[in-house]
């Protein structure tokens, strides 16, 4: 295939000129050029729109234009057609100028031959349509650069962006300006992946590639200033060699995956959390292909069946499980997947420790496309809980047959105190059935009061506390009404139920007291008239001794003192005794004195004449002055009061406790001082007595054999008064009485 000739515009007005191209053209090889000839600079850019012209052979010194002018009109008509000049001046300047202005080349005229004039033609049109392509691969190259999603940034070896298309100004919310690679931008900082770790300048993809490195899939976080929304970006570089291989820049490829990147931060954690449900879960979670093969189970499932995850996957029920097992497994799975619907199964499994039951929730798994491509099942042991039930059960079972074996009432009440339970007892003891109390207001049935012949609920009792405080209480005497109207007393005691730290009921246990009751008041009868028996033989008791106080004082006293005195005349009549005898007669002599003292201390013990005739106050100074006296033990005492208003029988008990207490300082207390104190307290006579002596112990004080503290406490509580004691290893013994000083007389 020959290629068309070039056809040649020649604007020339020299006909020497004109005949040597012509000689010029002759000479070349024959067909490849075709000549066209005007003499004016209009007729040739009126020829341009008449002819096809593919160069234009130009004479700058035309009659109608001259010099440069002649190459800028021609240019400007042209329209892209190259220009190749003639000129006659040999001036490589102007030349220069002439190439810079939109000639293709200059041939000097006399300096010209055929093949120079031939190749300048051939190498001006070449380069235009290499001109051509290169503009129109250029522009593909733009359209292409526009037209892409990815961001595309390109710079020279200093730097400097030569290159930057609109999806990286998109990405990036900037263009280049007048900055360089180390200066993005203002709005934000380069980070590394971590999001942490600002990206150094020099590492920078771009600078990287400028350096000549090759960067591929480098991921980059951008954080924005003054934007809520970061982005994520994937970076690749490349560096840009000229055709000797020197680095002329680098290019960088890069595209927005934040939402790629926070969808696959979502989908993972979402797994994260897919599997840590799964593997916290008590339940035991598996997923199976519609073949029956594993595909994932949770951690409970890997315990069960000492299966890890990873040598799970692929194997079977049959390849886990007894045969009988994986059998009723593998059957239940095919009726979801023929329903084609979540099913319910119980099923069971032989686990380290026996059997075990689980209720199984089996369900198809479907894809984007709504077909079933696995299935799912969640396994949740009720072994513990049928196990509950049953121990629940027989607990109910023995709760009940406690409740009816007791002789107690036992009923329970929920927070509005509404009966929930009764037992046989209870209804028996209130005369109400079961069925009529239950789901009633147990303190309007049997919480009452009398009045005017008419009883009425009572508004508030100790249960009501025990609902409201939580707090559960005993209570010793109370009354509650039967069916029938009729009362008896009871004790009873409720107990809060307490569920999450709230109050939702009691439990109350009641007993009659009646039998109880009526044994105490006989009791207390029989101790009343054992007191009155004590008081009236302490009474016999005193007056005994004063009676036999007044017959040895009087009758033993008197004849012992005529004795005296007939001694005393008898040895005043016998004067001439001799020594012996008269030794005899002293020695008697001082027996009867003896005697006579022995007998007014034995009356005096039996009954003071002082504690008669003076009373209670100067009988306790004289019985504190007779014990320091006959014991050596110091005494201290103090009296409050002038007199004591007291009976006869009082002030005797009185002074008989006072006895008893120094008594049992000399016989126990060992010790070397004693306090005593007599005063009137609130309409009350209080007698204390502190010693420093070992001080009373516990035992002695509950030992019931210390029949001398018996006696003190009988006497205080016929006087209607009390008495206390308390000891102490460092401080002695402390006994304090006291007693009405109003008494009625036991006499």
């Amino acid at each position: 295939m020959t290629s068309r000739p070039i056809h040649v515009l020649l604007i020339e007005d020299n006909p020497g000129d004109i005949r040597l191209v012509r000689e010029l053209f002759a000479q070349t090889s024959g067909g490849q050029f075709t000549l066209t000839h005007v003499g004016r600079l209009d007729a040739g850019i009126r020829s341009l729109s008449e002819s096809l012209i593919d160069v234009i052979l130009l004479d700058l010194s035309l009659p109608d234009s001259q010099g440069i002018e002649t190459l800028i009109r021609m240019h400007a008509a042209a329209h892209g057609i190259p220009i190749v000049l003639m000129t006659g001046l040999e001036d490589e300047e102007l030349g220069l100028h002439l190439i810079q202005a939109g000639a293709q080349d200059y041939l000097i005229k006399g300096q010209t031959s055929a093949p120079l004039l031939a190749r300048a033609l051939r190498y001006a049109v070449g380069r235009k349509r290499l001109e051509e392509e290169l503009r129109e691969q250029t522009r593909f190259l733009q359209s292409v650069l526009n037209s892409m999603a990815d961001g595309v940034v390109m710079a020279d070896h200093t730097g400097t962006f030569r290159v930057w298309n609109p999806a990286a100004e998109h990405i990036l919310g900037s263009g280049p300006a007048t900055r360089t690679v180390g200066q993005w931008s203002n709005d934000f900082t380069i980070f590394l992946p971590d999001k942490v770790t600002p990206c150094p300048a020099q590492d920078i993809p771009l600078a990287r590639a400028i350096r000549g490195e090759s960067v591929t899939g480098a991921t980059l976080f951008l954080k924005r200033r003054n934007q809520r929304d970061d982005q994520w970006l994937d970076v690749s570089a490349r560096p840009l060699r000229d055709e000797m291989g020197l680095i002329k820049g680098g290019v960088v490829v890069f595209r927005d995956i934040s939402e790629t990147r926070r969808t696959d931060e979502a989908l993972r954690d979402s797994e994260n959390r897919f599997r840590a449900i799964m593997d916290h879960s008590p339940a035991l979670i598996f997923i199976k292909d519609l073949e029956g093969r594993y595909l994932q189970a949770n951690r409970q499932f890997e315990t069960v069946s000492h299966v890890a995850q990873k040598d799970l996957v692929g194997k079977t029920d049959e390849d886990i499980f007894a045969p009988v097992q994986a059998e009723a497994f593998r059957a239940n799975d095919r009726k979801v997947l023929d329903a084609d619907a979540p099913m319910r199964f119980e099923e069971t499994a032989l686990h380290d420790d026996g059997l075990h039951t689980s209720i199984v929730v089996k369900f198809p798994l479907r894809n984007a496309e709504g077909r079933c491509y696995a299935l799912c099942g969640i396994a949740t042991d009720i072994t513990d809980k049928q196990r509950a039930e049953e121990v629940r059960q027989q607990l109910a079972k023995d709760r009940l047959l406690l409740l009816e074996s007791t002789g107690e009432g036992i009923y329970g009440l929920d927070r509005q105190g509404r009966c929930t339970f009764i037992n046989s007892a209870a209804s028996r003891m209130l005369g109400y059935s079961p069925d009529e109390l239950l789901c009633q207001d147990m303190h309007e049935r049997i919480h009452h009061s009398l009045r005017d012949g008419a009883t009425y609920p009572r508004r508030r009792c100790h249960i009501h506390e025990t609902l409201a405080d939580g707090t559960g209480r005993k209570i010793d005497d109370e009354v509650y009404w039967r069916k029938d109207g009729t009362s008896f007393p009871v004790e009873y005691s409720s107990f809060p139920v307490i569920e999450q730290g709230q109050v939702t009921g009691a439990v109350v246990v009641f007993l009659d007291i009646t039998d109880r009751k009526l044994a105490e008041q006989q009791l207390t009868a029989s101790h009343d008239q054992l007191r009155n028996l004590s008081a009236r033989l302490e009474s016999v008791r005193e007056e005994e001794r004063i009676l036999i106080a007044r017959e040895i004082h009087d009758e033993l006293g008197q004849s012992l003192t005529g004795v005296k005195l007939e001694l005393s005349l008898l040895r005043d009549q016998l004067p001439d005794v001799t020594p012996t005898v008269h030794t005899r007669l002293e020695s008697i002599s001082e027996l009867i004195d003896a005697t006579i003292q022995s007998v007014r201390r034995i009356a005096t013990e039996l009954r003071p004449i002082v504690l008669d005739q003076l009373g209670l106050i100067p009988a306790i100074e004289w019985q504190t002055h007779e014990f320091q006296s006959r014991t050596g033990i110091q005494c201290r005492l103090d009296v409050y009061l002038r007199s004591a208003s007291l009976s006869q029988t009082a002030s005797t008990a009185m002074f008989r406790i006072f006895q008893e207490i120094l008594t049992n300082v000399v016989r126990h207390a060992k010790a070397s001082l004693v306090e005593i104190t007599l005063q009137e307290q609130a309409g009350g006579l209080v007698l204390e007595v502190r010693d420093n002596g070992r001080g009373i112990t516990d035992t002695e004080l509950a030992d019931p054999q210390s029949l001398g503290l018996v006696g003190m406490r009988e006497r205080a509580l016929l006087l209607g008064g009390n008495i206390t004691f308390s000891g102490h290893s460092e401080s002695g013994t402390t006994v304090r009485v006291r007693i009405p000083l109003e008494q009625p007389s036991y006499e």
